[in-house]
């Protein structure tokens, strides 16, 4: 048994295999350590991008909001210039009408 383990039966060869071996295991130990800091950061980006659109999301309904006040405010005005514009008319019409009275 010369150049083996003692008390496993493990040969040489077997312990640069296991020694191989757990290295790799280590760098994928660590690797994984960084995916998963990279995936919290992700993940805490995500949830600041998240609160930054309901903000973005909420000042376009007010938004649309203020625009659909105006648009009812510009149809007020329109309808009572209209209205004005139908009383000019009439006390145009009245004017001429005394007009031709008068001559």
């Amino acid at each position: 048994m010369l150049g083996q383990h003692w008390a496993l039966g493990i040969g040489n060869a077997d312990f640069e295999y296991l020694r191989w071996m757990n290295e790799s295991l280590r760098w994928m130990n660590e690797s994984l350590r960084w995916m998963n800091e990279s995936l919290r950061w992700m993940n805490e980006s995500l949830r600041w991008m998240n609160e930054y659109l309901r903000w973005m999301n909420e000042s376009l309904r007010w938004m649309n909001e203020s625009l659909r006040w105006m648009n009812e405010s510009l149809r007020w005005m329109n309808e009572s210039l209209r209205w004005m514009n139908e009383s000019l008319r009439w006390m145009n019409e009245s004017l001429r009408w005394m007009n031709e009275s008068l001559r």
